[in-house]
C-alpha cells in the first residue's frame, strides 16, 4: 500500500523550537500583494511585468530573472476586476480588491528569499510564504486488511450523529421534511484528493472539478470520509449523507498556478447564493513562528492568510456559504497573539479572529466531544470542548468531533478494494465541519422547497450560533473555552409553510376578520335599534300619560268656564293631540338612533319646550288672557301650578334618561 502522507500520520507532540527558522516545506506558497496604485499587468505567462500606474518595474523583473514566475494569483487582473465589479453590484457592497494578488512560481527552497527580496520592491505590499496547508485530521486510521464482505451492511445506526439531539443533529428527521436532504443544494469541498468511484458517492456527485488530485493516500481517505459524511448515498447498505440529495463536487489546492485561495475562488465562481463551499483545511500559525510541526499544535484556520481571506469574502459576498475548519491547534483564537501582524503581511491587514476589525463572513466549526460510550470509547461530556480543538469567539458552531461513521480509510470494512472502505472513528475539525454542512445544506433545501428565500452567510451563521444543543463543560475544559453549539435542524429548520400555505392563510384570516366586523356590526345596528324602540316606545307612553293628566286638567277647567265660553271638548282634545304626536316626533323622535352626550340634553331640551308650547296652547285656548300674560289671583295660582307639574314631569324624564 502507498506510504501514507505526513499529513495525516500519527502526532508525536514534539514541540517545535520557536526560535528556529521554520521550515518550508513542499506545499508552501508564496504570495504577493502589489500596491493598488503601481496597476501591475503580467505578460509572457508570468516571465514580465508591466505597470499601468508608470511604477518602476525594473527591480521586480530582476528579482524574477532567474525562473521565477509571476502569476495573477486569481486570474487574469482585467477580468478579476471585471467579475468582482459584478459579484460588488449584486452585493451591494465592494470586496477586497483580487487583482493585486499573485503567487510566484519557484522552487521551494527560494521562496523564503524571495519573499524578502520582493519585500524591497517600491510596487510590493506584502510578500509572504505561507506554510503548506494540511487536511484537520487528528490521526491516522490504519485500515483492515480482511477481505470485504459480498454486500456492505448498513452502518446508519453507527450513525449516531444522524438522529435525535442532543446526541444527534436530527438529520433523520429532516429527511422527512421538504427539501430536507438538501435538494437544490451545491456544494464544492475544497482539499487535496477524493474517490469518487465509492459504492457509497455514486448518486448525486459531481466529481473533481478543479486542480489536481493528490496521489497521497492519505489525502483520498480524508477527502472520501468528508464527503460521505454530508454527501453519502441514501441507500439500504454502508452510510447515509446527512444531505444525500446535494450536489457534491470537489476542488483541488494541488496543481500549476494552484493554491487554497485560487481553489476558494474558483468554487465561489461555480456557486450561486445559498450554496455551500467547504475548506478542509489547517495551517501552522505564528504560535511556533509557522514553522511545521510533528504535530498540530497552533495549526489555525486558513483565513488568518490574506490571500484566503479575500477569497473567503469573495464568496461570501456572492450569498455562498463558507464553512470553515477552525483547525486543531488546540489554540485560544482570543489571545493577543492574534493581533500581531507578521512580518511581510499587508499594513492593512487585521486579525481575522477579532470580527470586530474585519469579518470574512465564514462559519468557523470547533470539534465537540460525541456520548460516552460511542462506540465504546469515552472522549469526555457530550459536547464538550475537544482538547485539540481551537477556540474562541469567533468559532460559531461545533460537530462530532471523534467517531464519526463514514467513507474510507477501511478500519470499520476494509479490504483490497478502497472503494468499499468504510471508518467509525474519522475525527479532528475535519470530521465536525462536514456534520455542519450537511446540516446547513438541509437548512437551505428545505427552504428552496417551501417556496422560501435561502439564508444569507450572515444569517445562517446567526441561527448556528443562537440554537442547537448547547456545549458542555469538560475537566479543564469549560464551556467558556468557546466551540458553540452542535446543531438541532428541528430548531434551525422548525415548520416552515411554503409561501402559498400562508397566502392561502393571510386570505383566510383576512376574510374571517372581515366576517368578524361584518358580524358585529350587524349587531351592534341591531342593539341600537331594539334600544331606540325601547326608548320611543318608554318616551311615548310617558307622553301619552301625561296627556291623559293635561287631559284631565283641562276637564276641570272647561267645567270651571261658563257654558257660553266653554270650547268644543272634542275638538280640543283632537288639536292637543295633534300638536304632542307632532312634538314627539320631531322634537327627538326621529333622531333614529341612541341620544349619546348632547344629543341626549338636546333631547331633553327638545321634550321640555314641547310641554311648555303644549302648556301655553291649552291655556290660550281655556283663557285667552292667560296667553297675553295677564295672570291674577286662583287662575294665575292654577296656571303656574300646572306649568310646575308639567316641569316636575320633564326633571322625572331627564333623570330617567341618564340613568339609562
Amino acid at each position: 500500500m502507498a506510504k501514507k502522507s505526513r499529513a495525516t500520520t500519527s502526532r508525536t507532540g514534539r514541540r517545535a523550537s520557536a526560535s528556529r527558522t521554520p521550515e518550508v516545506r513542499e506545499g508552501a506558497e508564496l504570495i504577493v500583494v502589489a500596491k493598488a496604485s503601481a496597476g501591475l499587468r503580467v505578460r509572457r505567462g508570468g516571465s514580465e511585468v508591466a505597470s499601468l500606474g508608470g511604477a518602476n518595474v525594473r527591480g521586480l523583473t530582476n528579482t524574477l530573472s532567474d525562473g521565477a514566475r509571476f502569476v495573477p494569483l486569481f486570474g487574469s487582473e482585467d477580468r478579476v476586476m471585471a467579475r468582482a465589479a459584478v459579484v460588488a453590484a449584486e452585493a451591494g457592497r465592494g470586496g477586497p480588491d483580487l487583482s493585486v494578488f499573485y503567487k510566484v512560481e519557484a522552487p521551494t527552497a527560494r521562496l523564503s528569499s524571495l519573499a524578502r527580496q520582493l519585500m524591497q520592491d517600491d510596487t510590493v505590499e506584502a510578500a509572504y510564504v505561507k506554510p503548506a496547508a494540511e487536511p484537520p485530521i487528528l490521526n491516522d486510521i490504519p485500515p483492515d486488511m480482511n477481505d470485504a464482505p459480498p454486500v456492505t451492511p448498513d452502518f446508519v445506526a453507527s450513525q449516531v450523529y444522524l438522529g435525535t439531539a442532543p446526541a444527534g443533529i436530527e438529520a433523520l428527521w429532516a429527511h422527512t421534511r421538504p427539501g430536507g436532504i438538501g435538494t437544490g443544494v451545491r456544494i464544492v469541498d475544497v482539499e487535496g484528493a477524493w474517490r469518487f468511484s465509492h459504492e457509497d458517492l455514486m448518486q448525486v456527485q459531481g466529481g473533481v472539478v478543479g486542480g489536481t488530485q493528490s496521489s497521497d493516500i492519505g489525502w483520498r481517505n480524508h477527502g472520501t470520509a468528508v464527503i460521505g459524511v454530508f454527501g453519502g448515498d441514501q441507500n439500504a447498505f454502508g452510510i447515509t449523507g446527512i444531505a444525500p440529495n446535494a450536489n457534491t463536487r470537489a476542488i483541488s489546492i494541488f496543481g500549476p498556478g494552484q493554491g487554497s485561495a485560487k481553489a476558494i475562488h474558483d468554487a465561489a465562481d461555480l456557486l450561486s447564493a445559498g450554496d455551500i463551499i467547504l475548506i478542509e483545511l489547517h495551517r501552522p500559525g505564528p504560535r511556533f513562528n509557522f514553522a511545521n510541526r510533528d504535530d498540530q499544535l497552533g495549526y489555525i484556520a486558513v483565513e488568518w492568510w490574506e490571500d484566503d481571506w479575500a477569497a473567503i469574502r469573495y464568496a461570501s459576498n456572492k450569498g455562498v456559504i463558507v464553512v470553515e475548519a477552525a483547525g486543531n491547534g488546540a489554540e485560544n483564537l482570543d489571545d493577543g497573539l492574534y493581533n500581531v501582524r507578521p512580518a511581510g503581511f499587508p499594513a492593512s491587514w487585521s486579525n481575522p479572529f477579532n470580527r470586530s476589525n474585519r469579518d470574512s463572513g465564514a462559519i468557523l466549526v470547533g470539534a465537540g466531544a460525541p456520548p460516552p460510550g460511542t462506540h465504546g470509547r469515552d472522549h469526555g461530556p457530550d459536547r464538550s470542548r475537544l482538547a485539540f480543538s481551537n477556540f474562541g469567539a469567533s468559532i460559531d458552531v461545533q460537530g462530532w468531533g471523534r467517531e464519526v461513521t463514514t467513507c474510507g480509510y477501511g478500519n470499520l470494512q476494509g479490504g483490497a478494494n478502497e472503494d468499499l472502505w468504510y471508518t467509525d472513528s474519522f475525527s479532528g475539525t475535519s470530521s465536525s465541519s462536514p456534520v455542519v454542512v450537511g446540516a446547513v445544506a438541509c437548512v437551505q433545501g428545505n427552504r428552496r422547497a417551501q417556496g422560501q428565500p435561502v439564508y444569507t452567510p450572515a444569517q445562517i451563521r446567526t441561527k448556528l450560533r443562537s440554537t442547537g444543543s448547547t456545549q458542555n463543560d469538560a475537566p479543564g475544559r469549560p464551556a467558556t473555552q468557546r466551540i458553540g453549539n452542535r446543531p438541532n435542524l428541528k430548531q434551525l429548520i422548525g415548520v416552515v409553510k411554503p409561501l402559498k400555505e400562508i397566502g392561502k392563510d393571510i386570505i383566510k384570516d383576512k376574510e374571517l376578520k372581515a366576517e368578524k366586523i361584518e358580524v358585529k356590526e350587524k349587531n351592534e345596528k341591531l342593539e341600537v335599534k331594539e334600544k331606540n324602540e325601547k326608548i320611543e316606545t318608554k318616551d311615548k307612553i310617558e307622553i301619552k300619560e301625561q296627556n291623559k293628566d293635561i287631559q284631565k286638567d283641562i276637564a276641570k277647567e272647561i267645567e270651571k268656564q261658563p257654558l257660553e265660553k266653554r270650547p268644543d271638548k272634542n275638538i280640543l282634545e283632537k288639536q292637543i293631540d295633534k300638536r304632542l304626536e307632532k312634538q314627539v316626533e320631531g322634537g327627538f323622535g326621529g333622531g333614529g338612533g341612541i341620544p349619546q352626550g348632547g344629543e341626549l340634553e338636546a333631547r331633553l331640551g327638545a321634550l321640555e319646550a314641547a310641554v311648555m308650547q303644549l302648556t301655553h296652547f291649552i291655556s290660550g285656548q281655556l283663557r285667552p288672557d292667560l296667553s297675553q300674560g295677564a295672570l291674577t289671583g286662583e287662575e294665575d295660582v292654577s296656571s303656574m301650578q300646572q306649568q310646575l307639574d308639567m316641569q316636575g314631569a320633564v326633571a322625572k324624564l331627564e333623570k330617567e334618561n341618564r340613568e339609562r
